[in-house]
């Protein structure tokens, strides 16, 4: 297989030209690898915003510019934070309902933000300690250590890759950790991280399982301050609720190997596995969708599995968008179950 040259598989570091992926990058192979190679094999990256990722971003730079700032930051300081953020980004959002809705989730979590913080003329905190969740007692408790920590972890490849003539036996995983906390007690520090997240709803049992952002926080922090962390959470900003992941040996060994497993198909451009995918159709018996396999026109690599589901409404190259992927699902917002009017 011919790698275009103007793929986005390698970048410069420190001066010197490495292969290199995000957490967004692996997890786009997650979900489609078909995506995933329009995007950084054939170098089709788009511009276009969206609203769920340009609404993250501006609850990003909030968060950050309140811890950045001693947690001291009033409501109003916050509001005009969030306002002059959102203002540079210009979300777009996909309706006036999601408009309110977001400014409704945004406004709430700036009042519980600094809800958390705010103290009285005496200097005590408003809000009790007994009365906190624990998930508050790990953010007010913790001295806030790393706010957007930015990092390059390099992380050996389970089988050399060549591009070019050029052989990569590691892949630098570049990304930032949200949030990291150390929590004093009289033995030891605790670690703690946080990945803020904007989406509407939380991750179902198997995504909370297999989701490799934190292990992958966890590996740098495990490089660079020789612990692993003690709680790993991804705080949904939207319900001000939580789900927290344990990344202890066990599950550390389970990630390698689930990352390992990932990087071999997603950096295998000649072995020629599949030959079949999951299609999204619509099925008139059942008026609802259905997944039915169908077979390829000749074996591929698994870098170009197509893997079609509702999220395609929201691929750059699906029927709705550039049109340019011949798997995507026709299905659309219109077809959501339970949708409200």
């Amino acid at each position: 297989m011919v790698i275009p040259e103007n793929n986005l598989l390698c970048k410069v570091i420190d001066g010197k030209k490495v292969l290199a992926a995000s957490y967004s990058q692996i997890d786009t192979f997650v979900q489609c690898p078909y995506k995933w190679y329009k995007t950084y094999v054939e170098g089709h990256r788009s511009t276009e915003k969206h609203e769920a990722t340009s609404y993250g971003t501006v609850i990003h730079q909030t968060m950050e510019y309140f811890f950045k700032n001693g947690c001291r930051p009033s409501y109003e300081d916050m509001s005009k934070a969030f306002n002059y953020y959102a203002d540079i980004e210009k979300i777009p959002f996909d309706s006036v309902k999601s408009q309110i809705e977001s400014m409704q989730h945004a406004a709430r979590l700036i009042r519980w933000i600094v809800g958390l913080f705010e103290k009285d003329a005496a200097g005590n905190y408003k809000k009790v300690w007994s009365d906190l969740t624990p998930m508050e007692k790990v953010i007010r408790g913790s001295r806030p250590a790393g706010v957007e920590e930015d990092f390059v972890l390099p992380y050996k490849l389970p089988k050399p890759l060549t591009l070019d003539g050029v052989t990569y036996d590691k892949v630098h995983i570049i990304g930032s950790v949200d949030w990291r906390g150390e929590y004093k007690t009289k033995d030891r520090t605790a670690m703690y991280t946080i990945d803020w997240k904007s989406g509407r709803k939380l991750f179902d049992k198997d995504k909370l399982l297999h989701n490799l952002q934190h292990p992958i926080y966890a590996f740098y922090i495990y490089r660079k301050y020789k612990v692993l962390p003690d709680m790993c959470s991804y705080f949904f900003t939207r319900m001000l609720d939580n789900q927290n992941v344990k990344v202890d040996k066990e599950k550390v060994e389970r990630s390698v190997k689930e990352l390992n497993d990932i990087l071999l198909d997603m950096y295998d451009f000649e072995t020629n596995k599949i030959d079949s995918y999951q299609a999204h159709v619509w099925n008139d018996a059942k008026q609802g969708y259905k997944y039915e396999t169908r077979y390829l026109t000749g074996r591929q690599p698994a870098c170009l599995e197509p893997r079609p589901k509702p999220l395609c409404f929201w691929c750059d190259f699906s029927t709705h968008k550039q049109g340019t992927c011949r798997y995507s699902s026709d299905w659309d917002e219109s077809k959501r179950k339970n949708k409200k009017d």
